[in-house]
């Protein structure tokens, strides 16, 4: 059985963490189809977005300790193979397209971090969310720190940090965690539904607006609109803006071909 399941529908892909038994953790046959999903569908034009999911109650229960691969023996920190190893979200790190994450259940641990790593997320109701490794003397190591405070902000991160417990779903919707909430049996039309206006768009469009929000939280204030504002310049010279403009004034959808 494949521990990743991929569905292409129109220019949307949905990848779904198959391994419900373990609640979706990610082992190394895992890590190795998400980078290989990933890096596909960056050179696949047809495709503008991706919305990811698990398989069964939850999203995921971060990466498999019972892997023989991902428990290192005892090694200074130097030294240590997770210190050398890519991040768990490497490959949504290198991703110039949007990404939804459709929680469905609950996401902890490396779950959260890969969530905390998309650029959109929804959550059913039943959804939990916390980065419990405090409690097995670690810490998050794929971004979970870092990215967590622009989410719900310092005090909440502080505290799920600290204490390891996991928070519910309205409380990350409260704190901005998520932006919507779902009925179990309703999230995968809604991401579907979402997925589907986002891929209308246009394609160099949806890539400079990706970079432009990731410049937001890494760059300068500054550095960041001198960004968005090259981005926009090399907007005005492709087709897709010239079709967009078009399309508005002869009251037509637009046909973009990402050029």
């Amino acid at each position: 059985m494949s521990t990743l399941e991929i569905i292409r529908e129109g220019g949307v892909a949905c990848l779904t963490l198959n391994r419900p038994d373990k609640r979706n953790a990610i082992d190394d046959a895992t890590r190795d189809a998400l980078a290989q999903a990933f890096a596909g569908f960056d050179a696949d034009a047809a495709i503008r977005v991706v919305i990811l999911t698990g398989a069964g109650t939850a999203f995921c229960a971060g990466v498999d300790l019972a892997t023989p691969g991902n428990v290192p023996a005892p090694s200074s920190a130097a030294a240590s193979p997770v210190v050398a190893r890519p991040r768990l979200t490497a490959p949504l790190d290198a991703f110039s397209k949007p990404v939804i994450a459709a929680l469905n259940g609950v996401a902890v641990g490396g779950g959260l971090e890969l969530a905390l790593a998309c650029d959109i997320r929804i959550a059913a109701t039943t959804a939990k969310f916390g980065l419990p490794e405090v409690r097995i003397g670690s810490l998050p190591g794929s971004g979970g720190t870092q990215r967590l405070m622009g989410a719900v902000g310092r005090s909440l991160a502080a505290q799920m940090l600290f204490t390891g417990e996991p928070i519910s779903a309205e409380q990350a919707l409260a704190a901005g965690l998520v932006s919507e909430l779902h009925a179990p049996d309703a999230l995968m039309h809604r991401a579907f539904a979402l997925a589907k206006v986002i891929a209308e768009n246009a394609p160099l469009s949806l890539v400079a607006a990706k970079k432009a929000l990731r410049a937001a939280t890494e760059l300068p204030l500054a550095a960041g609109l001198e960004l968005e504002r090259s981005l926009y310049g090399a907007l005005t010279l492709t087709q897709d803006r010239e079709e967009g403009r078009k399309a508005f004034r002869e009251k037509r959808k637009p046909k973009f071909q990402g050029k």
